[in-house]
């Protein structure tokens, strides 16, 4: 009589960790669904900011191995800081080959995939476009005055 209990107790622990571990599974999965959708969402809603912002763009190809860039970077971080209201800024780093992917990604989203297959061997490449046209481009540049000029130009 005590092995039917015993049995019988042992039988319903087992299916009670058997239904918790799938509620957890199934917890586990709708969690990793929901952090999907978000990170979809996430990248819909900045495609369509991009898309709906008439700024000028201000394109920069950059590598951490690069040298040149090094030269350019304290430039156009302090064109970002002064200038970000006016023009959309973006830096595309082809450091390797995870990075120039998710740059890939990021130029087909803003409607650049064209300039970024041209310039994407082009560290140190500071390009303006205005609807999406170059309309500036430089390389190996630190010269802020160069940059002001061209965004004046593409102000008009």
């Amino acid at each position: 009589m005590n092995y039917k209990k015993t049995i019988l107790a042992l039988f319903f622990v087992g299916m009670f960790m058997i239904f918790s571990s799938s509620a957890v599974l199934a917890q586990d999965t709708m969690k990793k669904d929901d952090a999907m959708k978000k990170d979809e969402m996430m990248k819909k809603d900045d495609a369509m900011m991009a898309k709906e912002d008439l700024r000028p763009i201000v394109a920069v190809i950059s590598a951490e191995w690069c040298p040149y860039c090094k030269k350019v970077e304290p430039v156009v971080a302090g064109l970002m800081k002064d200038y970000s209201e006016k023009f959309n800024f973006v830096v595309f780093d082809v450091t390797n080959e995870k990075t120039t992917a998710e740059a890939m990604e990021k130029a087909e989203s803003l409607g650049l995939g064209d300039f970024f297959k041209d310039f994407k061997g082009k560290t140190s490449a500071v390009a303006v476009l205005k609807d999406k046209k170059i309309v500036y481009k430089t390389s190996n540049n630190g010269k802020r005055a160069d940059y002001e000029k061209a965004f004046a130009a593409a102000l008009k």
